[in-house]
């Protein structure tokens, strides 16, 4: 089956996580931006996340701007929505690497209700939420979790207020007084954000009404998703979550569109192993505790591969290594299954796109993924298959054994997940597969475990990526 089989005649497509984010959204928002969609907009999150594209060997990573700013120079419109939250400087940061890379962004908008990241949120967030080994839960550090806080409590600040310097002062008086330890001083604020305002001033608009326009005008709306559903401040794991919803209502609302509106909402599974970035309750995390602690002890993954003994390289600030080396993939079979969970993070490169953190590694919990699918819809793309070429087996988890028995029901109760033994079908390892094009290509073992996947979720897999690069798509007939 081809992309236009695909959508049809949809209008909107939303490309989401159904696990802990990390997960691939980056290259399907491009994949779709590439070959299908008029407008690409993102209405969740901020710079906590980090959408990776890989285009003729060449890796980009955004972490506001949806990845559909690459096909700007072709008309194409891309939105910042008004259930973002903005780091002016981080925001500016992105156009100016863009410029230097020769790409245009004249089609951008940004919602003028998306709410501002401040200095005393980093400050805040920094201080209380980023370090789990001391009792925070692993956040980014990037204000997020404040900036949303006044949000909810109707002292935020809004990039629209940016409009009105009185308005934007008297505002800023009244929410620093919620943040006694600051040293944050109102004039020195705006004398440092008002230049990173006026670059972006002509392109904030109200995007609500600019959607309703395309929308009504039957232009092809592509909602780019940011972190996960099992990481939604409404739907995941408290207190281990983000502070927006990332589901598929999330997603919508914050765009100013309705769930009911999207036509096919694509639900993304790493597949045949998953990750988790910060703390939090992860069943099938291999190594189990052993792992959670050892990922919350600020490693890197130049560590890691010294501690292992992986050659590896320096080049542009970037770290380059043999994915396949010998040693990685004798960690992937090893029998114990700390180490086999770090053999996994170095084949697939499982490192955050915007912390550095190792990913901590997992089978995949299809339990979760029904769960997800409840609420995002049955279609999935699966990715990552490729990452565990050379694994003499794997497993997914169809199952938790308790205390009552065998439950096949996710919950978002961090004590019973945290209780909870997976219960696994194995499956035999393969090969290589980063040139299959087709789905009856893929090795009977993969399609088997695909299979039962469906018949679990009572999902649909409709996509299978074999790789970051556009063309190492699989659309399922």
């Amino acid at each position: 089956m081809g992309i236009e089989k695909l959508v049809k005649d949809a209008k909107v497509i939303a490309v989401i996580c159904n696990q802990y984010g990390d997960t691939g959204k980056g290259k399907f928002s491009d994949y779709f931006a590439s070959s299908w969609a008029d407008v690409t907009a993102r209405g969740t999150g901020g710079n906590n996340a980090g959408h990776t594209v890989k285009v003729n060997g060449v890796e980009k990573i955004f972490h506001l701007i949806p990845a559909g700013i690459s096909h700007d120079s072709d008309g194409k419109t891309t939105i910042l929505g008004n259930g973002m939250v903005i780091d002016l400087k981080v925001l500016n940061h992105e156009l100016d690497e863009l410029e230097r890379e020769g790409n245009t962004f004249d089609n951008l908008m940004i919602s003028q209700d998306a709410h501002v990241i401040m200095p005393y949120h980093v400050s805040f967030d920094k201080a209380k939420n980023q370090s789990q080994k001391c009792g925070g839960i692993g956040s980014t550090g990037r204000g997020i979790g404040p900036a949303y806080t006044d949000k909810i409590a109707r002292r935020g600040i809004t990039v629209g207020d940016f409009l009105d310097k009185d308005r934007l002062a008297k505002k800023i008086d009244k929410v620093i007084e919620f943040y006694p330890n600051s040293t944050a001083v109102k004039e020195e604020i705006i004398e440092i954000l008002g230049p990173y305002f006026e670059r972006i001033r002509p392109f904030v608009r109200d995007t609500v009404t600019e959607m309703h326009k395309f929308y009504r005008n039957g232009k092809k709306i592509l909602l780019e998703g940011a972190q996960g559903l099992l990481l939604s401040v409404e739907y995941g794991t408290h207190p281990y979550v983000t502070s927006s919803d990332c589901s598929l209502n999330g997603t919508s609302t914050g765009v100013g569109l309705s769930a009911k509106m999207v036509d096919l909402p694509f639900g993304i599974v790493k597949f045949p192993f998953m990750t988790r970035v910060g703390g939090g309750p992860f069943p099938t995390e291999l190594g189990g505790e052993r792992s959670e602690k050892y990922c919350a002890d600020e490693r890197t993954k130049i560590d890691e591969l010294k501690e292992y003994g992986i050659k590896y390289s320096t080049k542009n600030g970037g770290v380059q290594y043999d994915t396949r080396a010998p040693g990685i993939i004798n960690m992937m079979n090893s029998d114990d299954e700390f180490v086999q969970g770090i053999g996994i993070r170095l084949a697939a490169g499982e490192y955050g796109a915007t912390t550095g953190r190792p990913r901590r590694t997992g089978w995949t919990d299809a339990v979760a993924a029904k769960y997800a699918a409840g609420i995002n819809g049955p279609l999935m793309i699966l990715t990552k298959a490729d990452s565990i070429a050379g694994a003499k087996k794997f497993k997914i988890c169809h199952g938790y054994l308790g205390e009552g028995g065998i439950s096949t029901e996710f919950s978002r109760d961090e004590k019973f997940l945290r209780r909870a033994r997976p219960v696994y079908s194995e499956y035999q390892g393969y090969g290589e597969i980063s040139d299959a094009r087709s789905y009856s290509s893929l090795p009977t073992s993969l399609r088997i475990a695909i299979k039962d996947l469906e018949a679990f979720t009572e999902g649909r897999v409709a996509i299978v990526s074999v790789g970051a690069e556009r063309d190492e798509t699989i659309v399922r007939d």
